[in-house]
């Protein structure tokens, strides 16, 4: 499990608010505007050897962006990871929902996996938005930590928050409660 990641300077200037984060067991969610820096707090943890990571024992890092299995963008496959080339195969003929649904059980997710989801919701109807947060308290309960960068208000609860900006969780909740409010 992370217990925590150092920031080593490239990736500090480009992550608002932060030069370490400290990251609990279960569910962890990086949240912010677009541009604070989500995207590349995952990127940071999962491949940067010049940052630090300190770990609570062995950790597999596992990083999945439901964009990338898009098979339109084309580039080259990743072939040292079988698993994500037969979900890349599949998105051929899945939507983004059944593409993250398989993503739980095609990736051999343990209680030493730290998965990294960048903004599993993209893409996604409330149904399957609610099926994903399912999922993803299954994979927490079965010992799996998860980092996930989101917007989505509908999987932020259950997780230790981590917000990019000041106050952006309370103006987003408000905005969506506003939002509801104005229709009823």
């Amino acid at each position: 499990m992370l217990a925590e990641i150092q920031f080593c300077l490239n990736h500090r200037s480009r992550i608002d608010r932060y030069a370490r984060m400290k990251f609990a067991p279960g569910l962890n969610l990086v949240i912010g505007p677009n541009g604070s820096g989500k995207s590349t707090v995952l990127e940071a943890i999962h491949s940067c050897p010049e940052c630090r990571r300190i770990e609570a024992g062995p950790t597999d890092y596992v990083l999945f962006n439901t964009e990338s299995m898009n098979p339109h963008l084309g580039g080259t496959p990743d072939r040292s990871n079988l698993k994500l080339m037969a979900l890349k195969s599949r998105a051929m003929f899945s939507s983004h929902g059944e593409i993250m649904q398989a993503a739980f059980s095609t990736l051999g997710i343990t209680p030493q996996t730290c998965l990294l989801l960048d903004e599993p919701e993209a893409g996604q109807d409330l149904h399957h938005i609610l099926l994903l947060r399912k999922s993803i308290h299954k994979a927490v309960q079965r010992g799996t930590q998860i980092i996930c960068a989101t917007h989505d208000i509908l999987l932020w609860s259950g997780g230790t928050v981590h917000e990019l900006r000041r106050n952006y969780q309370k103006r987003a909740e408000n905005a969506v409660a506003t939002w509801f409010a104005k229709r009823t």
